[in-house]
């Protein structure tokens, strides 16, 4: 009983640490996010660590693994529960929240896609090593079994006493079986028939229900329905006024809303949505009338403000609409006519999603705005 617990607490703690391993894999930037002032610092540093924050929630798995018996059972329940948990969110997510599945900007990290390229990774190469590897190193210790039949005295190998084939052909030996007991019980024998019949039965239902568990996983992976570009846009213009107020009265856009956002505002810019359009249609178009005041105020604050991906040098632009969670922040520019009653271009700017892409965006302005000038 105490070894079977030993083995469930550990299941539960490798899996747990297989967890954490995909999210490291997965997120880095949501741990140690991208900080050009530490890329200059000469002294150790944890953001110096980050290439290898995996290491640690692996090696926690391997302590957990080797510290009882049936390691390998632990190890690869623990890796197989979680891949098997990320391949039936995957749709769900790519449907609901694609920013988690696939990054939304080159130069964010490589969210569950790449976690998960990862993981795969880590069980390929840890069922080589140690089904393969470490069983070639160090096999199993054979059981001695002394009774066992095959075994010989060391005086039967003598050659001096050692018979021709014409001897053994002319006094043949037979074994002359003795049995402990009499005729055999065919009602216990039946009895063992039946037994071994549902053992076979019992593990033919079991390969089965995996066999249909793997074929489940397959087909929710790849049948879940997945939204088109009209639905997806639908989906975000539902998700990007999704708020939360702060303590101090401020309202901030949660981190799915302003994914969504940043999505419904690239699709504006690339199609020329507003093209044409007045302020009020470009508002009914966005559904800003569903918005409650407060918020929609403090959305549409026309006011030009400093992002930190951009050195503003254009006075032609106006912000029509910005959203932000406090890190990441999405802003669709309008440049109208001359008296500003119509919509000619919008433009859409992000902010905040690495602040090193963000610098060297803010450095490569004032390069050209000195070279311009």
């Amino acid at each position: 009983m105490l070894r079977f617990l030993s083995i469930a607490l550990r299941m539960i703690l490798c899996t747990f640490g297989a967890a954490v391993l995909l999210y490291t894999l997965s997120y880095p930037d949501s741990i140690l996010p991208p900080d050009p002032a530490l890329e200059y610092v000469t002294e150790l540093h944890a953001y110096d660590f980050k290439p290898w924050m995996w290491l640690a929630p692996f090696l926690f798995m391997e302590i957990v693994s080797v510290a009882g018996p049936r390691r390998n059972l632990v190890w690869f329940t623990a890796l197989l529960t979680v891949l098997g948990g990320a391949l039936i969110a995957w749709p769900v997510l790519t449907a609901l929240s694609p920013e988690l599945v696939h990054p939304t900007f080159e130069y964010e990290d490589g969210k569950l896609a790449e976690g998960m390229i990862f993981m795969f990774c880590v069980l390929g190469i840890t069922m080589f090593s140690r089904l393969v590897v470490l069983r070639f190193l160090y096999p199993p210790e054979p059981v001695e079994n002394p009774d066992d039949i095959n075994s010989v005295e060391a005086d039967v190998l003598d050659p001096s006493t050692a018979l021709t084939v014409k001897e053994i052909l002319a006094n043949p030996k037979k074994a002359n079986p003795h049995f402990l007991f009499g005729d055999a019980d065919e009602e216990r024998l039946s009895g063992f028939r039946a037994i071994l019949r549902r053992l076979r039965l019992l593990s033919n239902w079991c390969t089965a229900g995996w066999a249909a568990l793997i074929i489940a996983i397959i087909l929710w992976f790849f049948l879940f329905p997945q939204p088109d570009e009209a639905q997806a846009l639908r989906r975000d213009l539902a998700t990007m006024y999704q708020y939360s107020k702060q303590t101090d009265g401020t309202r901030l856009a949660t981190h799915r809303a302003v994914h969504a956002a940043w999505r419904v505002m690239k699709y504006v810019a690339d199609n020329d949505a507003f093209t044409a359009l007045t302020r009020e249609q470009a508002e009914e178009w966005l559904g800003l009338d569903k918005v409650p005041v407060a918020y929609r105020a403090q959305l549409r604050d026309e006011n030009d403000r400093s992002i930190a991906s951009s050195h503003n040098i254009f006075e032609s632009r106006t912000p029509f609409l910005t959203i932000s969670d406090g890190r990441r922040t999405a802003v669709l520019y309008i440049r109208t006519n001359a008296d500003g009653s119509i919509i000619n271009i919008a433009e859409a700017q992000d902010a905040g999603w690495n602040a090193i892409a963000d610098d060297q965006r803010r450095r490569y302005g004032r390069l050209f705005e000195r070279d311009y000038y």
